[in-house]
């Protein structure tokens, strides 16, 4: 008896001790597992695009992966149908730094980046392959320099997909035919200009949150944008003809302010500029695999869909390059009217 007393106080102490050592390790594989709260950055991404569209699945696959590859250290919340803002409010966001991410179209970024308008000059770009060989040319590696010389880091560049016109008149089968055509456009000097070019045709800017019931009403009557904005947005309901022109390329870029990436650790740099990249490509295929079958859809729902002649392209450019092209020399070479001109003919030569 007179043992166990004696022994008791040291039997205490070392359950103590013990229970103490397995606390340790428990709170240790916590803390493997489960980010605490001041470790996790969490980032606000916006964009304009209904929930169904691929544009807002691919950003969800980008908020899945970056959380995968930084190990939790990273949180993506993704804001869709324009809960933060038009595209030009979600790019002034990001320059303040009151928006951490932001997608948005060349088209309004050239309101912050003027010498980036070659991107939306119509018929400049023909093809995906066209896009690949200017994004491997000197042209293409100047980018993201000039993003940063803005304080914008590009986190990547969205294949947005060519450009296409419904509108509730007739088809555009020559350029006579737009004679009438009153067509929201973007807010960007350069589409404005293309379509004031061209005879008969009314421009107006509208925030894209409100086309469908500007269509509805006949405030206009003709809108532009790439197949799957046109399908997920149900505008096959308010327009009859839809033409494939490919007017225009789609440029779309997930824009992060600069100062704001580089608090980031080098871990979490990487996790998220690698989860852009992959999700652009799940955008990508997605995007081609759902057009034809969109195509279809349209027609089944009673839209007529007509393919431009290679007449019509070409009538098209002639205006452009005549009456568009020489106007924006000068902002693409940054003040050099003939560096903007060497700009466009080499992107022409890519062709």
């Amino acid at each position: 008896m007179f043992l166990i007393k004696k022994l008791y106080p040291l039997l205490v102490v070392s359950v103590l001790l013990l229970l103490a050592a397995c606390g340790d390790t428990l709170s240790d594989q916590d803390s493997n597992n489960n980010n605490s709260d001041e470790d996790v950055v969490t980032l606000k991404l916006g964009h304009v695009f209904a929930e169904d569209d691929i544009t807002h699945k691919s950003s969800e696959k980008l908020a899945e992966l970056a959380e995968e590859y930084s190990d939790g250290e990273i949180k993506v919340d993704v804001y869709s149908n324009s809960q933060l803002g038009e595209e030009k409010d979600l790019v002034e966001g990001v320059d303040l730094g009151s928006i951490d991410i932001a997608l948005s179209s060349n088209a309004v970024v050239t309101n912050f980046m003027p010498s980036l308008v070659y991107w939306d000059l119509p018929y400049l770009i023909d093809s995906t392959e066209h896009i690949d060989s200017i994004a491997e040319s000197d042209v293409g590696k100047k980018l993201d320099e000039e993003f940063e010389d803005n304080n914008f880091k590009n986190l990547g560049i969205q294949y947005g997909g060519f450009r296409q016109i419904t509108n509730s008149v007739r088809p555009l089968e020559k350029i006579e035919d737009f004679d009438g055509i009153n067509i929201r456009i973007l807010e960007s000097d350069v589409m404005l200009d293309t379509f004031n070019n061209l005879p008969g045709v009314k421009t107006q800017n509208m925030d894209f949150s409100e086309l469908y019931s500007g269509l509805q009403q006949d405030v206009v009557n003709a809108q532009e944008n790439p197949i799957n904005l046109i399908y997920s947005m149900k505008f096959q309901e308010v327009q009859d003809y839809l033409s494939i022109t490919d007017h225009f390329y789609t440029t779309r870029y997930f824009l992060m302010n600069l100062d704001k990436f580089e608090e980031l650790s080098d871990k979490q740099q990487e996790a998220l500029t690698k989860a852009t990249d992959e999700a652009m490509e799940y955008h990508k295929e997605e995007l081609f695999k759902d057009e034809e079958e969109i195509l279809e859809e349209l027609e089944d729902e009673g839209m007529e869909v007509n393919e431009v002649s290679d007449d019509f392209v070409n009538d098209f450019r002639s205006i452009m390059e005549k009456e568009v092209y020489p106007d924006y020399y000068e902002e693409i070479g940054d003040g050099d009217k003939e560096k903007g001109k060497e700009i466009i003919d080499s992107i022409t030569d890519l062709r």
